[in-house]
């Protein structure tokens, strides 16, 4: 069995006591793995089955290309910073 990050697992327990609107500020990540795109995928999907929302901010430089290129950025709500996140909410 694989070991969930400690991202995945910390958010997937917000989402187990019920929360259901997550706002991820990614302005300090530089470098996401593949294994990272699947615990955002795991995320979005937890909080999807509770009608939630997976919302990504501050996706920038190297993160933003690879979520370009494997097309993730269509599927993930994307915002330019915290603060344009909360007022589109």
């Amino acid at each position: 069995r694989r070991q969930r990050s400690n991202f995945e697992q910390t958010c997937k327990s917000w989402v187990d006591q019920g929360v259901t609107k997550l706002l991820i500020d990614m302005s300090e990540l530089t470098y996401v793995s593949s294994m990272g795109l699947r615990s955002f995928m795991v995320i979005s999907k937890a909080v999807n089955e509770r009608a939630g929302t997976l919302h990504l901010c501050g996706v920038t430089g190297l993160v933003k290309q690879v979520f370009e290129i494997t097309r993730l950025n269509t599927i993930f709500t994307m915002h330019g910073s915290v603060d344009a996140a909360l007022a589109a909410n």
